[in-house]
């Protein structure tokens, strides 16, 4: 699979996790990204689990809140996720991305980054 001068291409940005870790984003991988942002990590259910669940083979997932650190590990616990799925890092995410209202408040927002870095689909919830 080649580039696509079509679509445009992400901006490397490392996001510090709740659990102190960094991941990167959009950087090549083997696997697609998929980058949720939810304002409030409260909206989280069991069909988005589902699904991340079903595509862990396939694509690495990264969710992005403005949602407390608290709230944040509430989730964890609840549906059982790796403690490296979720991020706080939303201002620059939100700025990069352009997922923010007119207040600069996070978007709820779903975007998948192809093997080449390059956002295949993007979608303001």
């Amino acid at each position: 699979m080649g580039i696509n001068l079509q679509r445009p291409i992400v901006k490397a940005l490392g996001l510090e996790m709740i659990n102190g870790t960094t991941r990167l984003l959009g950087i090549p991988k083997d696997k697609i990204q998929v980058v949720i942002s939810l304002p409030d990590i409260k909206a989280f259910n069991e069909q988005l689990n589902d699904a991340i669940s079903f595509f862990e083979n396939r694509a690495e997932t990264f969710v992005i809140t403005m949602s407390s650190i608290d709230e944040c590990e509430e989730i964890i616990k609840e549906f059982e996720l790796k403690e490296g799925l979720i991020s706080r890092e939303y201002k620059e995410f939100s700025k990069i991305f352009s997922v923010k209202d007119e207040k600069n408040q996070l978007k709820k927002s779903l975007m998948i980054i192809d093997t080449n870095c390059q956002i295949t689909h993007k979608e303001i919830l």
